[in-house]
């Protein structure tokens, strides 16, 4: 059966996902959607409950981050236009305030008996996200609006390179395409909107997670406490790239209160649900 709860999430991740810097998959890790989502897309015919099963599971998700993206793209290009300092510290909030859901997914027995490798992976997951966001952030280019098959074919293989911030927590998608150009582009395509490169870009994403999430799955059911150790890293650098200098000002003091809003928004959200351990 089709759930509404489900599809309401769908549009919160779809909503963070328009946001550079923030990652959509860290926001379903929140919300208790990203195991689940990795087994759907992972093992669509084979997992329990078979394809309808997935399918049931799959179509309000993605029908709810389309809504999100379309939604409320205008509302997002105001405030990070506006108010990029307020915008981008509430998200750093609500990412911290998913933190310790992101923890309770870790079995600590698996901590203690491979320490070494456990720091590892999350000074791996901290540091990718961190050199990547050293790169230059490109300057603002026209959008494309045409319908042609090069413009088409371009937004289909940027839409599967960035659903990968869909898939991997801390990694997000609106960065890769400021990376690749393109964000003006899509920002442009879900506001207006044109349905024929937002059809393609879901197309695209559909594409990107398929490919990657059958690998996220297998890690996550033989490796789920030290995939979540990378994904800590990957969150946890993606904070330290969102974060802005705060100065003591009316503005400042209004940057903190939208952090603490996101925090507290995080912990309603899900922060305060019992994760699930695993071993290895």
């Amino acid at each position: 059966m089709l759930s509404p709860i489900v599809g309401l999430k769908g549009v919160v991740v779809g909503i963070a996902n328009m946001v550079p810097g923030v990652s959509g998959g860290t926001i379903a890790v929140l919300l208790g959607l990203y195991d689940e989502l990795m087994e759907a897309f992972g093992a669509f015919f084979s997992s329990e409950g078979g394809w309808r099963r997935n399918l049931l599971f799959l179509l309000p998700v993605v029908v709810g981050v389309v809504i999100g993206t379309i939604g409320f793209a205008r509302i997002i290009g105001f405030l990070l236009a506006n108010y990029p300092l307020q915008t981008n510290l509430f998200f750093v909030g609500l990412i911290v305030g998913s933190l310790p859901h992101l923890v309770r997914h870790i079995d600590r027995s698996v901590v203690r008996r491979r320490p070494v490798l456990s720091a590892g992976l999350f000074v791996v997951g901290a540091m990718s996200v961190l050199l990547m966001g050293l790169a230059d952030s490109p300057s603002a280019t026209m959008p494309l609006t045409d319908t042609s098959t090069r413009t088409l074919l371009i937004i289909l293989l940027a839409a599967v390179v960035s659903s990968f911030a869909l898939v991997i927590p801390g990694l997000s998608g609106s960065f890769i395409l400021l990376l690749l150009g393109l964000y003006t582009t899509m920002q442009t395509a879900f506001s207006t909107p044109n349905w024929t490169l937002v059809g393609v870009f879901v197309l695209g994403n559909l594409i990107g997670i398929a490919l990657i999430a059958r690998a996220i799955h297998w890690l996550l059911r033989r490796f789920h406490s030290l995939t979540y150790c990378v994904i800590i890293g990957l969150v946890l650098g993606s904070i330290a790239s969102l974060w802005q200098p705060l100065s003591a000002d009316p503005e400042g003091f209004l940057a903190m209160a939208a952090g603490l809003a996101g925090i507290i928004s995080a912990w309603l959200l899900g922060g305060s649900r019992p994760g699930k351990a695993r071993s290895a």
